[in-house]
């Protein structure tokens, strides 16, 4: 049977029950189908299914790394604030991040970019110069081949973004920068 015939659910357990039936394993009580019929009824709503039908269902042996999403908030940029702002989480469980989601908003006209000045994960630094700073749109959700190889975050560990805006906001003027991280929930 297919990993997708599994998948779909309902359709699974009627054709194990008609199957168990078929193959005897379902015997008729009482008097004819009607007791078949039950029977059936009973297995389709009370489904077994064994460990390796789980694991396919699931995508295969179940490992202690899940892929998972880290929030790291967001910071609005305002006309006289700050051009700089570090974002920092600190997980509760062991992370490694595989890829940096950047997400921006510029209102009122503004004309200003954004650019990550430095990515660490504890000390240590995320890329293998920190001269310049690397554009928001190389991390644009949509962006291709975004992803990266960090170091692995153990759990209580800070993970520190460093970003800057480029340019001047007027009066009424804002660029909201939001963020987050895809990778590797490891967990003990």
């Amino acid at each position: 049977m297919s990993r997708e015939e599994m998948i779909s659910g309902d359709e699974e357990n009627i054709i194990g029950a008609l199957t168990s039936a078929l193959q005897g394993r379902v015997a008729p009580r009482g008097g004819g189908f009607g007791g078949l019929t039950r029977r059936v009824q009973q297995v389709v709503s009370n489904p077994r299914f064994s460990s390796g039908q789980l694991a396919n269902q699931v995508g295969g042996t179940q490992t202690s790394k899940l892929r998972a999403p880290l929030g790291l908030g967001s910071f609005v940029f305002v006309e006289g604030g700050a051009t700089t702002h570090n974002f920092v989480v600190e997980p509760q469980e062991a992370f490694r991040g595989e890829r940096l989601s950047i997400d921006t908003v510029i209102a009122g006209g503004a004309a200003v970019l954004g650019e990550v000045t430095l990515i660490t994960v504890g000390s240590l630094p995320q890329a293998p110069s920190v001269e310049f700073g690397t554009p928001f749109s190389m991390f644009r959700p949509d962006a291709t081949d975004a992803n990266m190889d960090w170091q692995i975050c153990p759990a209580g560990t800070k993970i520190q973004i460093a970003v800057a805006m480029i340019g001047t906001l007027g009066e009424g003027q804002t660029f909201t920068v939001s963020m987050g991280i895809y990778g590797e929930w490891i967990r003990g």
